[in-house]
């Protein structure tokens, strides 16, 4: 298992651990242990992490956010920013809720809309993977306010 290294905005350096051919993430605390989310079909093995740095209840820091995301195929230079956002959209926790006054709902670490069906779940990987392709892979972040508003600087 290789470590992989990363300075986040703050100077301070995280790790993530790299195996190759496992695909799954670690979400400590969810119903009283460990729980694996689901990896989804089509991931790359090569890229497929276990998230370090999580924290009770199905919620992850930047550094897992940023795992996460490259394991849902997420561009390794949209991580950071991806990280960020989900932070501050959801503070990080898998099961976020935000029921709009438009009646829709918001769901989940990057807070996907319910706008989009089957891609607004609480499903670590899907979550992230709903993300990558509403982003276009981390190029257009204008569906999120977060960051129309810029409250996701300094999430991380």
């Amino acid at each position: 298992m290789a470590r992989r290294y990363r300075r986040q905005a703050s100077g301070k350096f995280v790790g993530s651990a790299v195996a190759a051919g496992i695909g799954l993430a670690v979400l400590s605390g969810h119903h009283g242990g460990n729980a694996v989310a689901e990896a989804g079909h089509g991931t790359h093995a090569a890229t497929a992490a276990i998230v370090r740095g999580t924290v009770s209840g199905g919620t992850l820091s930047c550094s897992g956010l940023e795992a996460l995301w490259e394991q849902a195929g997420g561009s390794p230079r949209a991580a950071f920013l991806a990280a960020e956002i989900a932070m501050a959209e959801s503070s990080g926790s898998q099961y976020a809720t935000m029921h709009n006054t438009n009646g829709t709902t918001d769901r989940g670490f990057w807070q996907v809309n319910s706008i989009h069906g089957p891609l607004s779940t609480y499903g670590a990987y899907a979550n992230a993977r709903s993300a990558v392709l509403i982003s276009s892979d981390g190029r257009d972040w204008t569906p999120w306010t977060t960051y129309r508003t810029g409250a996701y600087a300094g999430k991380c």
